[in-house]
């Protein structure tokens, strides 16, 4: 459930109105947003507003009068949800972040300052994700902690010998830079043509992986340089 901000109106004899914000509720930070954790930044007006609120509500001091019930939003990204060719769960590739923002049910906090290329974050849901966002849309989402797995059930820590198995002569290898081993799925079907899955292999067992369109996906840092 996404989290909500409640305003509450006190009554005191010079009729001061106070408001509190509640804490959001964030996974934790994956590690390419880590340098730029999602924090609430209070200010010296009557309202703080937190920016990953997704509700509102206002008391008012009327006589008899019941306040109105905060409208709330249904937190659609879950453990449940897997990773697939073309995004995870209901959050799919070629999303504006507000598209994916309501499929999520969840706001997604920006990882460092909005450029053409940036990373995002769930406020709420499973721990270590986060999408890239080239040119206004979403075009590849990193698993690099959590639950989180793929349709066939691979996530972080499944051997490498289970993903040979599971998808043989689809699989591509390249060798990074820092020795890890790239396991990269290619799709058969040709309406996934433009889209890879990679497990990223060290010491025998996927350490992240991600799914994406390409080129984005194939890239470790694609927003670098």
């Amino acid at each position: 459930m996404a989290s909500t901000t409640t305003v509450a109106a006190s009554t005191t004899s010079t009729t001061s109105t106070t408001t509190t914000t509640s804490a959001p509720t964030t996974t934790t930070i994956p590690v390419e947003c880590s340098n730029e954790p999602a924090e609430t930044t209070e200010t010296d007006t009557d309202e703080n507003v937190d920016a990953s609120t997704t509700t509102t509500t206002e008391a008012a001091e009327t006589d008899g009068e019941e306040t109105e019930a905060p409208t709330t939003t249904v937190l659609n990204l879950g453990t449940n949800d897997s990773i697939s060719t073309v995004g995870l769960g209901e959050v799919t590739f070629g999303m504006t972040v507000a598209q994916a923002q309501v499929a999520a049910g969840t706001d997604l906090i920006n990882c460092a300052p909005t450029s053409d290329c940036y990373r995002v974050t769930p406020a709420q849901g499973p721990e270590g994700i986060s999408f890239l966002v080239t040119e206004s849309t979403i075009e590849r989402v990193d698993i690099v902690a959590g639950p989180l797995t793929t349709r066939s059930g691979i996530g972080i820590g499944s051997p490498e010998d289970e993903i040979m198995n599971l998808f043989g002569d689809q699989i591509e290898t390249h060798v990074n830079d820092d020795s890890s081993v790239d396991l990269i799925f290619v799709p058969q079907d040709e309406s996934d043509a433009e889209f890879r899955v990679i497990f990223t292999i060290r010491d025998g067992v996927v350490e992240t992986f991600r799914s994406g369109r390409i080129p984005q996906v194939t890239v470790q840092n694609p927003c670098a340089g």
